[in-house]
């Protein structure tokens, strides 16, 4: 694994530390001292004590990330990844082997790794795979000695722990990695199992009683409109104070295939004429020198059996003159995400700019599996039921373009018994937002970890704000 160079130029965050010994009884070496607390990598669903003294900085690339942990005293490199297959059957020793095979030439290469050990072991519920490697430097210096601890966490997923060293440091290198994999939880898999076949569970039985009554309650109508209004309060309380960050519209109703386009109905095919759910979308959202346009349509048939889709974005960004009499200039970026699936079977191409279309086929897993329109309407439709209970699906999601599990948890708050609230984890690494329903089930906001917030707006007083305020309305 080798790691982006990015990785080791950005800001380093040093970690507090305190004086935890994790030794075998019958080690007399020195101690190896971790931290006084514990790191939890959400994007990886883990939690351990890293070494004291270390620094550690995690890099996002889309939906994966890289966690990178300097041992102090430069004696060695700790690296965290998450790695996923689409091969159902692939375990933690395969891809041991398929690393070891690589690093040693075992597949015809120049590489001339040497296999210094190999072990299997158990952390708590966990069992697999560690090995070492010593490769020569290619400059003729120090030895160099990789490590490699393999976990698989869940179906198609595994945790590749990685160490480098110089052999000079390897023995101290190589306790204090082994002991801060040592402290990992990455909680009972049992109990998680068991959680989430019962929230799909949950979902399967609660999608059942919907009726066509239950969709049409909560949908706008294709001729009425929905605004809303996405800002940070200000503590004056003043919305003239309050920081604007931008506004949707929001348009939902039972129709046909065919009104995605904008083809007469006279051109419809059998395929257009499909009976299904559409949910439609136009939103503008700003930032400092950057400026966001979605416009996006789904649609679900009657029986979710198919669904396609079309989210076509356009960023503008401002970017700082070249020289004091030059006029500022902008960059701009057009791209689209557009999707179809039957049954199990989806497709999805990403287009940026005048460049070829990619395509990508995301995986479906197993029952539990929502629509885009479904996911849109999902928190209306439990808030209207007035049933408490977690509840889980899968689901499309644009922002990794994978189909990830979705997290929905309905309760009444004690402190607010006429209201109803849905917690929401669009995946099970992103932030939760909250939206909040009262008993006619109406829409009163919708609550953004970072503290932003989503609330319906008549258009009028929108404008009319927005204006007050200089900002673009066109």
């Amino acid at each position: 694994m080798r790691l982006n160079p990015i990785l080791l130029a950005a800001i380093m965050i040093t970690l507090g530390t305190a004086q935890l010994v994790a030794q075998p009884a019958d080690d007399t070496r020195s101690p190896v001292n971790l931290a006084k607390t514990t790191t939890t990598l959400q994007s990886l669903g883990l939690t351990l004590y890293l070494p004291e003294g270390a620094v550690a900085e995690t890099v996002s690339y889309g939906s994966e990330s890289t966690t990178a942990i300097a041992f102090e005293g430069d004696t060695g490199l700790m690296t965290i990844k998450g790695q996923k297959t689409t091969n159902p059957d692939l375990t933690s020793s395969m891809v041991a082997e398929n690393i070891i095979q690589r690093l040693t030439g075992g597949y015809g290469t120049r590489a001339t790794g040497e296999l210094i050990s190999r072990t299997q072991l158990k952390i708590k519920f966990w069992a697999g795979e560690r090995f070492y490697i010593r490769q020569p430097d290619p400059k003729g210096g120090e030895d160099k000695m990789t490590g490699y601890t393999i976990f698989q966490n869940k179906p198609r997923n595994f945790l590749v722990f990685e160490l480098r060293t110089d052999a000079k440091d390897f023995e101290t290198a190589q306790r204090i990695y082994e002991t801060s994999v040592g402290t990992i939880d990455l909680g009972n898999p049992d109990i998680e199992n068991t959680r989430r076949t019962a929230a799909i569970l949950s979902t399967l039985a609660f999608l059942d009683t919907l009726t066509i009554e239950d969709y049409r309650a909560v949908l706008t109508g294709n001729k009425t409109d929905h605004w809303e209004r996405l800002y940070t309060p200000a503590s004056t309380g003043d919305e003239m104070d309050a920081t604007e960050h931008g506004y949707r519209r929001v348009r939902s109703w039972a129709g046909y295939k065919g009104e995605m386009s904008e083809k007469p109905k006279s051109e419809w095919s059998e395929d257009d004429r499909t009976i299904g759910y559409l949910f439609q979308l136009d939103a503008m959202a700003l930032e400092k020198n950057l400026r966001i346009d979605t416009r996006a349509i789904f649609f679900a048939s009657d029986d979710q059996a198919d669904e396609a889709w079309t989210i076509r974005m356009s960023l503008i960004e401002e970017l700082p003159a070249i020289s004091a009499n030059a006029d500022a200039e902008q960059r701009k970026v057009n791209s689209s995400i557009t999707g179809a699936r039957h049954n199990t079977s989806m497709t999805v191409y990403l287009q940026q700019n005048d460049q070829p279309p990619s395509v990508t086929r995301p995986l479906i897993e197993g029952e539990g599996y929502i629509s885009q329109v479904q996911t849109y309407l999902q928190s209306a439709l439990l808030a209207s039921k007035h049933l408490p209970g977690e509840y889980a699906s899968y689901a499309y999601n644009s922002s990794t373009n994978t189909v990830a599990l979705r997290w929905d948890s309905v309760e009444q708050p004690e402190e607010s018994p006429g209201l109803w609230r849905v917690t929401t984890k669009a995946t099970e690494t992103t932030p939760a937002t909250v939206s909040l329903y009262n008993e006619k089930n109406d829409l009163l906001r919708i609550e953004l970890a970072n503290g932003r917030i989503w609330e319906p707006i008549e258009l009028k007083a929108l404008l009319k704000l927005w204006k007050k305020k200089g900002l673009p309305l066109e």
